[in-house]
């Protein structure tokens, strides 16, 4: 039986959320615009997700050309977003924000809007949606995905608020490990695919 049109743009929203992961990062944005006020964190917020919908939707349409014009694979951005990543985790074990190293307007564009939502996984998933299912269901889906993100994002921090002073403190410190973490997998999983594509 072939898919409806709503079902193929139900598939390919979900497999763009699982990707996107906003329940995940509600965690990591609250982290790093831990030290602006609720103006300052929704402002950046925002400008995180009109930077990284402009991402997609540019790799979207021309993605393929645009990394092969550059000789430039996904795996590239995978390892690149790791060690941006790790060491944004290094300054936070080591008890300097990240909000007070840059100004706002950057963390917004890097590390939020790049790699942590229109990262590699992400790139990944709406130039394969573009490839078998068209340029308008991948364009669809990154809307749906995008306003559903926006909507959680600019909320967690109400629901970290109820940990209090030292809850949060405590927080910080196991996000850090967690994003270091994260951000070795990263640069793990770019290295193997690397060596794969190079002795298959």
């Amino acid at each position: 039986m072939v898919p409806t049109l709503a079902e193929e743009l139900l598939r390919y929203s979900l497999m763009l959320f699982v990707v996107l992961d906003p329940p995940g990062n509600a965690p990591l944005f609250h982290y790093f615009t831990r030290g602006m006020d609720r103006s300052a964190r929704i402002r950046t917020i925002r400008t995180s997700m009109v930077v990284a919908t402009g991402i997609l939707i540019l790799f979207a349409t021309a993605g393929e050309a645009m990394l092969s014009y550059f000789g430039i694979t996904v795996n590239d951005f995978r390892i690149a977003g790791g060690v941006v990543l790790f060491i944004y985790a290094v300054t936070g074990l080591l008890g300097r924000s990240a909000a007070e190293e840059v100004r706002g307007e950057d963390i917004a564009v890097v590390p939020l809007a790049i790699p942590l939502l229109a990262g590699p996984g992400a790139i990944t998933a709406v130039v394969y949606i573009c490839y078998v299912a068209g340029l308008t269901t991948a364009l669809a889906a990154i809307g749906i995905n995008m306003v559903i993100a926006w909507l959680m994002l600019e909320n967690g921090d109400k629901l970290l608020s109820l940990l209090g002073r030292r809850g949060s403190v405590a927080l910080e410190k196991v996000m850090s490990i967690l994003l270091a973490a994260y951000a070795v997998a990263m640069v793990r999983e770019g290295v193997i695919a690397l060596i794969t594509s190079l002795h298959p």
